[in-house]
């Protein structure tokens, strides 16, 4: 699982999720991978490369947000 699964799931998601949610859905379409478990890395990734950017909920959850196209 890389940047462009972890982007593509973001984007299946509606553009809009929180780690958790992506996580799970990870975790849903790879199921025979521990990948899932570094979504959050990856996602800080896409951050830095300019796609996704992200907002700290009042909760603590993180909510990310797809604002470029990836390649």
């Amino acid at each position: 699982m890389g940047l462009e699964d972890v982007y593509g799931i973001l984007c299946e998601l509606g553009g809009v999720a929180t780690t958790k949610q992506i996580s799970q859905k990870a975790k849903e379409r790879f199921p025979d991978c521990a990948l899932w478990s570094y979504v959050g890395h990856t996602l800080r990734k896409l951050q830095t490369q300019g796609y996704v950017t992200k907002t700290q909920l009042e909760d603590r959850q993180v909510l990310w947000k797809v604002i470029d196209d990836y390649p």
